[in-house]
């Protein structure tokens, strides 16, 4: 039996050989590899592996997702790095090519890839060769922006479970970096032959692919197109998710996958109240070309086999991609989502795309559109315009920040740090999108309420970007990219903000618009501040949490004010 599998192991490899090079090797880079080197087309395919791991996860085209591997000398482990904007979050890769379809990669080589995103998170460059730097750079912008999440996918031709010693360095990475916050930062899947193999079968470029599906109560509606509704469990869409990747939503793929907040909301829900799970979702529409298998044209039966060929969710690919990512399985087999089959038979042509359009032309809510309903908002906004500054609030509204203009974003994460609360600074650090959970309790009303002018708003707006500014050219400075200076730059940078502002005086920020604005047109005092909070605030960690992840401690509510008291105690 287990020739046989290796045979069957071998003959999958084989088979996708081709079809990866046909896809990827076209878009590599692949000019450090010589003509003559005798690992070429292990090489070439370790990189084709790699793109076809960040195509596959995030959604991408075969080129992008090629042109983001960076595979080769001072990788530091990390094969490929691409930013899915759709997800808000960065993939790693490490890819291992093996030609006999099993086994697994070495630990140390586990360990390796570890290691490198640690430094990627803390944005030390030392480890990776020059080459990289300015790729790194929009990664580290990237991971710098509240809300982004980091995803480690490895990806082999060989076993889909590795063993302990390589899961006991992906474990340790995670209770580092996640600590106890149920909003991971990072988290990581391994794709075997099995998954890669699924996955060219389901042509990554975006053919529809073919799924099993058991639907729960379901009816059949026969006119004027054919069409089945009903429930599935959150179980069996992780299997979809897990089998099929992006190439499951590939129809939904242009349109927004959702903000963190809303994703992490639909996690929550289904891992704490899976039973409430139906009553809360939109559920998922589906569109097959055909029911290769379905049940009896009955009018309603308590669960269905189906069979669905050239699938596309068309909407609810947030949905399914935040449930793909929970590992509790239990759970999962406790939700209920609701779901809707469209089928393409029988219906003209072109009406697989008008369901696909019609689907997504209301703009998905997110939790901060309801400010557009706060008085307080409007309020500001009013104040602000008095003093020829526009300020938009609505997501609908574009805007670029300039010296009279600011949005709601960066003026929430400016009132936070302003607050003199340096927990609040800790929230808006760790997920922007808590703020606008419940318009009606802290930590949104803390910050928005009827003490709160434009012009302490705009003020600190203002002065925040002063300091933004004096924090990224100090990044530059800094030529060791690790240890307590970097890492308070890096991870502290909300509690540094917190302290200056305290420091400065919180009062002063409610000034009119236009003194203020004088006050910092030479921002020297605002530098010095910068460079004393910084100071104390690397003392602190030296002294108190020598051996803390940063990215760990500055979520952590009581470590962030430990610090933030020692860097606001002067006359030391």
């Amino acid at each position: 039996m287990g020739t046989e599998l290796g045979a069957m192991s071998s003959l999958k490899v084989n088979q996708i050989k081709v079809r990866l090079r046909e896809l990827f090797e076209p878009h590599l880079n692949v000019s450090d590899i010589s003509p003559r080197d005798a690992e070429r087309d292990q090489k070439i395919l370790t990189r084709c592996l790699a793109a076809l791991a960040v195509s596959t996860v995030a959604g991408c085209t075969p080129k992008q997702a090629a042109e983001s591997v960076w595979d080769g000398t001072g990788d530091n482990g990390i094969d490929a790095a691409y930013y899915d904007p759709s997800d808000q979050s960065v993939v790693f890769v490490q890819s291992k090519w093996i030609n006999a379809g099993t086994g697994e990669p070495e630990a140390k080589d586990i360990g390796t890839f570890a290691t490198g995103v640690r430094d990627a998170i803390e944005q030390n460059v030392d480890a990776f060769h020059s080459r990289l730097h300015a790729s790194l750079q929009d990664i580290f912008a990237q991971i710098n922006t509240p809300g982004t999440s980091v995803h480690l996918v490895v990806v082999t031709t060989g076993v889909s479970q590795l063993a302990k010693p390589s899961t006991l360095h992906f474990d340790r990475l995670l209770s580092e970096l996640n600590g106890a916050d149920p909003n991971e930062l990072v988290s990581w899947e391994l794709l075997g032959l099995n998954e890669v193999y699924t996955r060219l079968a389901s042509d990554p470029e975006g053919g529809r692919v073919t799924l099993e599906a058991q639907i729960l109560d379901w009816s059949r509606v026969n006119s004027p197109y054919v069409a089945y509704f009903g429930i599935v469990d959150g179980y069996q869409l992780k299997t979809w998710w897990k089998r099929h990747g992006k190439s499951l939503v590939v129809s939904n793929i242009r349109h927004s996958l959702g903000g963190t907040d809303v994703n992490n909301e639909i996690r929550q829900t289904a891992l704490n109240s899976p039973e409430k799970f139906w009553y809360f979702n939109n559920g998922i529409t589906l569109i097959a070309e055909e029911a290769v298998v379905a049940p009896a044209k009955a009018a309603t039966q308590s669960a269905g086999q189906f069979r669905f060929r050239g699938a596309s969710i068309v909407n609810g690919a947030q949905t399914v991609s935040s449930l793909g990512r929970i590992e509790n399985d239990t759970n999962l087999g406790l939700v209920r989502v609701p779901i809707r089959v469209i089928l393409l038979e029988s219906a003209p042509p072109g009406f697989g795309k008008e369901v696909t359009r019609t689907n997504n032309l209301q703009n998905r809510i997110e939790s901060r559109d309801f400010v557009a309903q706060d008085p307080e908002q409007k309020r500001i906004k009013e104040e602000m315009a008095v003093e020829d500054v526009d300020y938009q609030f609505l997501r609908s509204e574009e805007i670029s920040p300039s010296a009279s203009s600011c949005e709601l974003i960066e003026v929430t994460v400016a009132l936070a740090c302003a607050s003199g609360d340096p927990l609040l600074a800790v929230q808006v650090k760790s997920g922007i999108g808590k703020f606008f959970n419940d318009l009606q309790k802290a930590p949104y009303r803390t910050i928005y309420n009827p003490s709160t002018s434009g012009a302490r708003a705009f003020n600190a707006t203002a002065m925040n970007r002063h300091i933004d500014g004096w924090i990224e050219r100090r990044k530059k400075s800094i030529t060791k990219k690790n240890g307590a200076a970097w890492g308070v730059l890096v991870h502290g940078n909300r509690i540094l903000s917190a302290g200056v502002f305290r420091l400065y005086g919180l009062n002063r920020l409610s000034k009119p618009i236009c003194e203020f604005r004088n006050e910092i047109n030479d921002p020297a005092p605002i530098y010095r501040l910068c460079t004393d909070v910084h100071a104390r605030m690397t003392a602190s960690i030296e002294k108190e949490f020598p051996e803390k992840f940063l990215a760990v401690l500055f979520k952590n509510p009581s470590h962030s004010k430990v610090v933030f008291e020692d860097a606001i105690r002067t006359g030391r």
